[in-house]
């Protein structure tokens, strides 16, 4: 063979490599990911779990191939200055998937849904459009773009934190049609409230984060079926992940892991030891039923490996307690000066309050005031100094699931004894499960949704005042109505 000839098929060698390997990188395509977790708000009650939650979603996508954008506690002018940043790359040559992910308040009304950024400060339900962001923006940025496959993850259905000035804002989100090719996941079904959760995340994320890491070679379908088991599990029914899709093809978060095997008629993946040690670790690092049961999923054929029976073993563990009745505290000893039973919303309960001002001038401010639905009755602790200690005290029959609490703050009678008297800044919440935590409250007379994570079934909750909002004549801390729902 000549050198000529030998330069000649080298070179056609070359161009053949170069060639595969650019066509292997484009059908591959980029993965691009937006993601918000919005938490401590400015004008409305805060959250604990978004920006957690983003976090969690960021480095999960990330090991997925995504190239993520990551905002935490955005507010409006960043959220919308990403959007278009992500509308731009979206639409550029060789995209995969776009995906979009939020964490955060989001409000639905007349059938659109909002979400909110940290400084929207909504006063009426007329300025929600303005304030927050419509969710149809992030739809139409993405029906737009060139990629294969566009995903949009809401875990927005926490609450709606504007109840007094939203008349016709609707409980949850608003299920909507996806466009080609899109698939939308909700934290909850359409009209339901989803759950922050009393951990680091919130159960929809906590879940969905556990199935997309150990969901190699599961379509994403298959994935959001192992976060609603989970969700579903962990709240007791009560929160039931949702999905609208228009997609045909097939995705996956992660290909198939392991190393081929060849034989005369096939191709097996047998998983390395150290595969399988990684996948453990991971699921023993998120330590949720999604994650030990995914793994399992994936290595059901080897139930006698070692890491296989040791994750036998810890999902055993996460699933016992779940099968036992919930123990209860005894309900703490506390002094109370009067007790009502009255109907709270729409939750019966023994209502005990530790103090009442005495009536001056014919106004009566003892804790039935609360129940009364009047925004011109109020009950006033009675001690002297700023009442800091004093204490709501909730009791039930039977155990009674509590997933809200509403309170319009302060004496509304007036503007002039609103700002008169004391208002709450903040509550110690506990309740008979063992749950305790310090609650931020805003400083508005309409009602507002108390950031409690999901309770489960109780037999008492108290309130007690750690800090107020000092009045500008009287140190007396006024509520006018409290709500449970």
């Amino acid at each position: 063979m000549t050198q000529a000839v030998i330069h000649a098929i080298g070179t056609a060698i070359v161009a053949l490599l170069t060639l595969t390997f650019w066509n292997s990188s484009v059908l591959a395509g980029d993965r691009v990911a937006l993601v918000i977790g919005n938490s401590k708000y400015t004008h409305t009650s805060s959250l604990a779990n978004p920006e957690n939650d983003a976090i969690s979603m960021t480095s999960t996508l990330r090991d997925a191939g995504f190239t993520v954008t990551k905002l935490v506690n955005a507010d409006q002018v960043t959220m919308k200055r990403e959007l278009l940043k992500f509308g731009r790359r979206l639409r550029e040559d060789n995209v995969d998937a776009g995906l979009f992910y939020y964490a955060g308040h989001g409000v639905q009304l007349h059938g659109e849904n909002y979400l909110v950024p940290v400084n929207a400060q909504i006063l009426d339900e007329d300025e929600i459009d303005l304030e927050a962001i419509n969710v149809n923006n992030f739809l139409q940025v993405m029906n737009s773009s060139n990629a294969n496959i566009n995903i949009i993850i809401l875990d927005a259905c926490r609450n709606n934190p504007f109840v007094g000035s939203s008349r016709s804002a609707s409980r949850g989100l608003a299920s909507v049609d996806a466009p080609k090719g899109t698939l939308i996941a909700y934290a909850t079904a359409p009209g339901s409230v989803a759950l922050d959760g009393a951990g680091q995340n919130s159960p929809y994320t906590k879940a969905l984060v556990a199935a997309i890491s150990s969901g190699g070679g599961r379509t994403i379908e298959s994935v959001f079926k192992t976060a609603r088991s989970e969700v579903l599990a962990v709240t007791g029914d009560k929160q039931v992940p949702w999905e609208t899709s228009s997609i045909t093809g097939d995705f996956y978060f992660h290909s198939e892991q392991g190393q081929p095997a060849q034989n005369s008629s096939s191709t097996v993946f047998v998983p390395t030891q150290d595969a399988i040690a990684q996948k453990y670790a991971l699921a023993e690092r998120l330590d949720s039923r999604a994650a030990w049961r995914a793994f399992l999923n994936d290595y059901q054929d080897i139930p006698d490996n070692f890491y296989v029976v040791l994750a036998i073993d810890a999902l055993s563990r996460l699933e016992e307690p779940a099968k036992q009745a919930a123990r209860h505290l005894p309900m703490p000893d506390i002094r109370m000066r009067e007790c009502y039973t009255r109907r709270f919303g729409n939750i019966q309960s023994k209502l005990c309050v530790s103090s009442v001002l005495g009536t001056q001038s014919g106004n009566t401010y003892s804790g039935d005031n609360l129940a009364d639905g009047n925004m011109n009755t109020a009950w006033v602790e009675g001690e002297t100094g700023d009442g800091i200690g004093e204490v709501l005290r909730f009791s039930f029959e039977r155990p009674t699931t509590i997933n809200e609490i509403l309170i319009a703050n302060g004496y509304n009678k007036s503007k002039s004894a609103y700002m008169k008297n004391s208002r709450v800044r903040s509550f110690n919440v506990r309740t008979s499960t063992g749950f305790e935590g310090d609650i931020q409250v805003v400083d508005s007379g309409r009602f507002q949704v108390l950031n409690i994570p999901y309770l489960g079934d109780v037999n008492w909750i108290t309130l007690t005042l750690t800090s107020v909002h000092r009045g500008t004549r009287y140190r007396d801390t006024a509520i006018s109505e409290l709500r449970l729902q």
